[in-house]
């Protein structure tokens, strides 16, 4: 039988039809750059042609193939037109991979762009002032916002969206309420506006008129009552030791025994064992006495500072121990018991006091921590003495504070740090303690922060809208505002008690 030469052409729709001259050059061209190219020359074909024959499946495929049109024998040119043909495949979908990746790159990078656009033109200012109270007419400073439900919130916004629209033609960023803003200082709001928010607030909690504080029945029983009457008894009995100076007595109120026997299940004996050490902790410590000057070079970089209140009412402190300075053990208690205290003023002294038949309503005499982790290292860790001294104080020095502990984007390593400090923290204190990842779903994470704080106290890299730059001198002005009136408050008891 004689052989035959098998030609190879490409199918195509018009097989019949001649190729011009310009076809075949070009065909014979590509064919070439092909072989010299990509398959390095003859030689590397042929030992690919070898190799291909030895296997008599791809033998049996090409010649069913229509890239052949005789089906005799494989050639060394049939086996470079079915690289050749398998090349221009794999090269087109490869192209057509990166077309797609592009193109999601892009439309991922203008919806980042545009929810960065959008967030810098709702950023706001932070209101320090929003959760401490310095006026003396205002048992409380928070806004009503902050406690209405979100559907009641949405239908007022649609009435005032005119006015929210022109004041965001003014200027991009609000005005935050300052401190002399809110103690003495003109307002838009009239004295009966004001007195009817506060009346809207309080009555949630506060008896009808003629009652007082531990008459409350909605708040407080009459066997709580009975404990707080007997631990108060007991504090008396040692009065000249812990009530010796007027900010002791301050602290000793009603609501402060309440929060140690709430710590201690009721039980009285307990409840003054830990009030007394307390007492004694404060007579020593003095923590009334720390002033913005003290504590200045500890909020250089903004580590630690206030931000008005959560969705349950709960004062915020805002932690960033990315932005550690000083890694100084005495400095760090300093600042944390200064922003606590800070937190927890009442210039008139707290005239509420809370049993335990009411959760909810003890959110408003507590704290939530929120600790952002981001951009941080091990080298900015605290030392193992300041940590342990932190959680000691926070448990045994301001009971039944902490409502809330929020670590936002906590770092693996932190797992075990936690694995190694959890077995000193009671399991009351461990259950207030949450974890939010936005490494994950930042739109999930965001949503979550949003859920438990108001966004106009949350900063934007957390998924809020307050402008997340740190500016020293403006808190500067809040907290030294703060020392003023709790230096004249202080002033004005020592000359009642030496009149």
């Amino acid at each position: 039988m004689k052989k035959r030469a098998l030609s190879w052409t490409f199918t195509s729709s018009s097989s019949s039809s001649k190729s011009s001259f310009a076809d075949y050059i070009s065909i014979a061209s590509l064919r070439r750059t092909f072989l010299e190219t990509v398959l390095g020359g003859k030689r590397n074909l042929k030992q690919i042609s070898r190799e291909i024959k030895r296997r008599e499946w791809i033998v049996e495929s090409l010649r069913r193939s229509r890239l052949i049109q005789r089906k005799y024998y494989v050639t060394n040119e049939d086996v470079l037109t079915v690289l050749l043909v398998a090349f221009v495949i794999a090269f087109v979908l490869v192209l057509l991979l990166c077309v797609r990746v592009l193109v999601s790159f892009l439309k991922h990078r203008n919806v980042v762009l545009k929810e960065n656009e959008e967030e810098k033109k709702e950023t706001i200012k932070r209101d320090y002032s929003r959760s401490v109270t310095m006026n003396p007419e205002e048992e409380d400073s928070f806004t009503v916002d902050d406690f209405t439900p979100n559907e009641k919130r949405k239908k007022d916004r649609k009435g005032l969206a005119g006015d929210a629209n022109a004041t965001s033609e003014k200027s991009p960023l609000v005005k935050r309420v300052s401190i002399d803003e809110t103690f003495g200082a003109e307002t838009v709001t009239t004295e009966k506006t004001k007195k009817a928010k506060r009346t809207a607030i309080v009555a949630k909690e506060q008896p009808a008129a003629g009652s007082n504080a531990l008459s409350q029945q909605s708040l407080i029983t009459v066997e709580e009552r009975t404990k707080i009457a007997e631990l108060r008894q007991l504090v008396n009995e040692e009065k000249e030791e812990l009530l010796s100076t007027d900010a002791l007595k301050m602290y000793c109120s009603d609501a402060q025994l309440a929060r140690n026997l709430r710590a201690r299940k009721w039980d009285v004996l307990k409840a003054f064992e830990m009030l007394k050490k307390t007492l004694l902790w404060r007579k020593e410590y003095k923590p009334e006495l720390i002033t913005f000057e003290d504590i200045e070079e500890e909020l250089k970089t903004g580590k630690q500072y206030r931000s008005g209140r959560d969705r349950s009412g709960r004062r915020i402190i805002v932690m960033r121990p990315s932005r550690e300075n000083t890694r100084e053990h005495d400095g760090n208690i300093r600042l944390l018991v200064y922003t606590f205290e800070n937190a927890l003023w009442r210039t008139n002294g707290e005239r509420i006091v809370r049993g335990s038949s009411n959760i909810p309503a003890l959110a408003q005499e507590q704290i939530c921590v929120l600790i952002n982790f981001t951009k941080w290292s091990l080298k900015l860790s605290p030392p193992w003495r300041t940590s342990m001294e932190t959680l000691h104080i926070m448990q045994e020095h301001y009971p039944e504070r902490l409502g809330l502990a929020v670590c936002y984007d906590p770092p693996s390593v932190f797992s075990v740090f936690w694995k190694l400090i959890s077995p000193f923290i009671d399991v009351k204190t461990k259950s207030k303690i949450r974890f939010v990842q936005p490494r994950g779903d930042k739109q999930k994470a965001a949503k979550k922060m949003n859920a438990t704080f108001h966004p106009n106290t949350i900063d934007s890299d957390m998924g809020g809208r307050v402008d997340a730059t740190w500016d020293l001198d403006e808190y500067k002005v809040f907290l030294q505002r703060y020392d003023a009136v709790k230096k004249n408050v202080f002033e004005t008891l020592k000359e009642r008690r030496i009149e």
